[in-house]
């Protein structure tokens, strides 16, 4: 006899319908599972059978043949057990063949039954969206599922073990639908550890920050040891904006890849902040393995890429993430299979001047030899620093400053970069971006028009300076957030000064 379920694939961040076509006929005993799967789907064989057994069904004697289609798709994991186990019960007639129909299951089984949860619910169900009405479930999946189907006309069916998935499918008991809401909830205050009212003096430098953030402009802050690089990048998470429900779907889904989604956490609702370490491999940053998971610029999605120490990193490494700020996206090959992953991250990184990280400091003396300051500085190549919007130098606070009053702290500065967050929402309300750093050429033309004093300004700083066109166009978009933080409806001159003093430590003079 034949019966047909449905689950799904993943690939990269997509997921995938598939079919699962059961055919029990006559002849000796075998599961036979085809369609290009992995060992843990091969092995789905021996776990249907004794959770069938053990759920009190009778287990056909004669040879199975599931089929996984579309046969060409690489299919990997184990929430392929419960679709294949309701299939072989459909087709021993256990399980009514019209029972199925609009209908997926997705979930682990254990040799007794009981149905596990598994990773990657919700791009699974995204590739489902139109095809069925219900999904089956484990239990602690289905906050995270209803997540994907809320609105959609899906419903989450939450099944404990196998014996219940028959039941309800032939009608001896009623679906436990999943109904919870995922309205947003009544915006709460965000309550932080760390504040920047701690860090006392670099006004300078929290100006530059909020910019950063506001505009989502990546940035590099260059200064002596101790001087307070890293301070100043572990309390950016405090001035964050709240991620827009689109962008908490797209980054839950990556974290839901790796499995770091559960019943009590089925969603990310604040933005990332991920650290890479020197020792970081090139699969640890973009992303890999034998069936590709995300990297850590992939887990930074809508949120903040840290890199400590930066010039430290081999070039390779820090070559890593050129072309994902460029296309805010990366993209694995296996077996000629492309993988997807986002990547739309604002990159915060801290370096020493030179390998001694004294160089400049009026405090102590550099050690370093020519050689060694330009074999330092080649870890950055031209080509990357020109995908970084912003530099800053970061030097110590004078006496005055360090036992002074604290200066703007977090809670200020947060409100700055909601002001020119709501100011880009409504700007680009009719495009698929929201932050000044994602304009193209286009957009720069529309939204960053000069007036003639402004005009006379740039063209002056080009010529003076050298500016390459892309530099260009960067300190326009930076002059851009300059303005919407100060609720400013036109550029101004000393907007764009501001913008190209963010550049110039890009310059040969600086060093960098």
């Amino acid at each position: 006899m034949f019966a047909m379920t449905k689950t799904a694939a993943l690939a990269g961040i997509e997921g995938i319908s598939v079919k699962v076509e059961v055919d029990s006929a006559r002849g000796l005993p075998a599961f036979n599972v085809i369609g290009l799967g992995d060992t843990a789907v091969k092995e789905a064989a021996d776990r249907v059978r004794s959770a069938v057994i053990n759920s009190g069904f009778q287990y056909p004697r004669g040879r199975i043949t599931v089929n996984l289609s579309p046969a060409w798709i690489h299919k990997r994991g184990s929430h392929y057990d419960l679709s294949m186990a309701v299939g072989v019960l459909a087709a021993q007639g256990e399980i009514p063949h019209d029972a199925v129909e609009g209908k997926a299951f997705i979930g682990e089984l254990t040799l007794t039954g009981k149905v596990m949860g598994v990773r990657g619910i919700l791009p699974m169900i995204s590739g489902l969206i139109g095809e069925v009405k219900e999904i089956y479930l484990p239990e602690e999946n289905c906050r995270e599922g209803m997540l994907a189907a809320s609105g959609l006309g899906i419903r989450i069916v939450a099944v404990k073990d196998l014996r219940e998935a028959a039941d309800v499918l032939c009608g001896k008991f009623s679906a436990r639908y999943f109904n919870e809401s995922f309205r947003e909830e009544t915006k709460k205050v965000k309550t932080f550890t760390l504040d920047f009212a701690d860090v006392k003096g670099h006004w300078a430098a929290k100006e530059a920050i909020v910019t950063a953030v506001a505009g989502g402009h990546s940035l590099l802050m260059i200064g002596p040891p101790g001087t307070g690089k890293t301070m100043l990048s572990k309390r950016i998470p405090t001035i964050l904006p709240d991620m827009t429900p689109r962008e908490q779907l797209e980054t839950s889904m990556i974290y839901s890849l790796v499995g770091q989604l559960s019943s009590s956490r089925p969603i990310i609702k604040e933005r990332p902040f991920r650290q890479i370490g020197r020792r970081a491999s090139q699969a640890t940053i973009l992303g890999g393995g034998f069936e590709p998971l995300p990297g850590e610029i992939s887990l930074a999605d809508n949120g903040i890429l840290f890199i400590d120490e930066f010039l430290e990193f081999d070039r390779a490494q820090i070559e890593l993430l050129r072309k994902p700020m460029e296309e805010k996206k990366v993209t694995i090959i296996r077996r000629s299979q492309p993988y997807t992953f986002p990547a739309n991250f604002t990159l915060i990184a801290a370096a020493n001047p030179c390998k001694c990280g004294y160089l400049g400091d009026a405090e102590h003396q550099c050690t370093c030899s020519a050689a060694e300051i330009d074999r330092y500085r080649s870890r950055l190549s031209g080509p990357l620093c020109e995908r970084i919007d912003m530099c800053i130098e970061i030097n110590r606070v004078d006496y005055r400053a360090l036992t002074g009053q604290k200066s703007a702290g977090s809670a200020e500065m947060a409100g700055k970069v909601e002001i020119a967050r709501q100011i880009q929402k409504e700007r680009f309300k009719e495009l698929n971006f929201d932050t000044n750093s994602m304009m193209n050429e286009a957009h720069i033309n529309e939204f960053c028009q000069l007036g003639k004093k402004e005009q006379n300004f740039m063209k002056s700083a080009y010529n003076k300076y050298s500016l390459s066109p892309r530099r260009y166009h960067k300190i326009l978009k930076l002059a851009r957030t300059a303005a919407d933080i100060q609720e400013s409806r036109n550029i101004e001159v000393f907007h764009l000064a501001s913008a190209l003093g963010y550049t110039r430590f890009f310059d040969e003079e600086a060093g960098i």
